[in-house]
């Protein structure tokens, strides 16, 4: 019951803040300090409910849509501080749907048994590093995805931007900003893979595995273009963007198949 209700407020907060923050954004005006607390209690409410999918029973209960409403709670937790921070209302608006699509698929999905990770501490660091690095690579897709529509309407159409999505360079600089944290949570929880004990990996799927290294190459080599030759711009999120596809391909692609597909 309690997690019915908690899933029912999170859901209606962020709906309905949704379509306040556009309204008001459309007007020209700010979110004031009732919004803003109603999405802080919003993310409280999504939070615990992630922590009792996924921790609530006897064991962890890794499912695919549980993984992917923790991965989307850790990304509006980086949504309200960046919020905070810089006031960048064009990633609160376009990241909202998809927290409040999350939490409506684990609410009526529910599968897998729950797996013990007690005395696991490898595995369990190795899951929390993968998710944290996944929330934040999602986070620079919808990014990337804005830098796209900011640069195409600048050059079309510059005078129907709207103000509150910021200036081109801002958006960049925290699209490099996302994607060097992410990268450099996914290269450790690769790391971690390699530490796991053989029985371990051998579970693993082979196309996730594939998937997940192509995603790691592409990213690589973006971050040295970035760094070293100073990639930025469309390219850089073209780029970004086909290297986040793989990696969440790769991990929410395979258990889809493994958890419904091949039940």
């Amino acid at each position: 019951m309690l997690l019915v209700i908690l899933e029912s407020i999170s859901v209606a907060l962020y709906t309905g803040l949704f379509i306040y923050t556009w309204k008001r954004l459309s007007q020209g005006q700010e979110l004031n300090k009732v919004s803003i607390t109603a999405f802080v209690f919003a993310v409280l409410c999504h939070g615990y409910l992630s922590y009792a999918l996924i921790d609530g029973g006897n064991g962890q209960n890794l499912a695919l849509f549980n993984i992917f409403c923790m991965t989307t709670w850790l990304a509006m937790c980086m949504v309200g501080w960046n919020l905070m921070r810089h006031q960048a209302y064009s990633l609160l608006l376009i990241s909202l749907p998809i927290a409040a699509i999350s939490i409506v698929e684990a609410s009526l999905f529910k599968s897998l048994s729950p797996i013990q990770l007690n005395g696991k501490p490898l595995n369990l660091l190795h899951i929390l590093t993968g998710i944290a690095a996944m929330s934040i690579l999602l986070l620079a897709a919808l990014q990337s995805a804005l830098v796209l529509y900011l640069d195409k309407g600048l050059r079309k159409h510059p005078a129907n931007i709207h103000r509150w999505l910021g200036s081109l360079q801002e958006m960049e600089r925290y699209l490099i900003q996302l994607l060097t944290i992410g990268f450099i949570l996914m290269s450790f929880s690769l790391l971690l893979v390699v530490l796991l004990p053989a029985e371990q990996k051998s579970n693993q799927v082979l196309h996730k595995i594939i998937l997940t290294i192509a995603s790691w190459v592409v990213l690589a080599i973006l971050m040295f273009g970035r760094y070293v030759q100073g990639w930025r711009g469309v390219f850089a999120a073209k780029w970004s963007l086909l290297g986040i596809f793989l990696l969440l391909l790769g991990y929410f692609g395979s258990k889809l198949v493994i958890e419904f597909l091949l039940n």
